[in-house]
């Protein structure tokens, strides 16, 4: 009985009150301020390699690939395995969702590095940093990389 309470109170919480309890990262979005005013990031080019390498260093990620829901690379970073991380990062994916259905990203933390896993705009978007990074800033490269892409295809 008090179980069924608790869930209902939960409910209420979330579908009309709309609680949530996650806070806004101030030190790290200053952090991240102040490094993006002192250094600067040219992403004017067509060549993909040079692209990537700038949003590598633009968002202090080790590795970026995106990859189709499937599998499929469409463009990558790394060199030599990006094929197997697509495939194997679209199949856990995937899975998660399948077992999850409202999940939206995929965590992974291994050897003190990150591997972040999420859909964008019809790709699905591996990410590899020494730190997890908030659901924006994910967000924000994907939103860049798309537009270098749709920009490249109409050039």
């Amino acid at each position: 009985m008090l179980k069924g309470i608790k869930n209902v109170m939960r409910f209420f919480a979330a579908r009309i009150l709309d609680l949530d309890d996650t806070v806004k990262p101030i030190d790290q979005l200053r952090l991240f301020e102040d490094y993006l005013d002192k250094h600067e990031f040219n992403t004017d080019t067509t060549d993909v390699t040079e692209f990537l390498e700038v949003l590598k260093k633009k968002h202090l990620v080790d590795d970026i690939i995106v990859a189709t829901l499937n599998g499929g690379t469409v463009i990558s970073s790394t060199n030599g395995d990006s094929v197997s991380r697509s495939v194997s990062g679209a199949a856990m994916f995937n899975y998660v969702r399948s077992e999850h259905p409202k999940s939206e990203t995929v965590l992974i933390k291994s050897n003190n590095s990150w591997s972040m896993i999420f859909p964008c705009n019809d790709n699905l978007y591996i990410v590899k940093a020494s730190s997890d990074l908030s659901v924006v800033e994910l967000k924000s490269l994907a939103n860049e990389i798309d537009a270098f892409l749709t920009n490249r295809a109409f050039n």
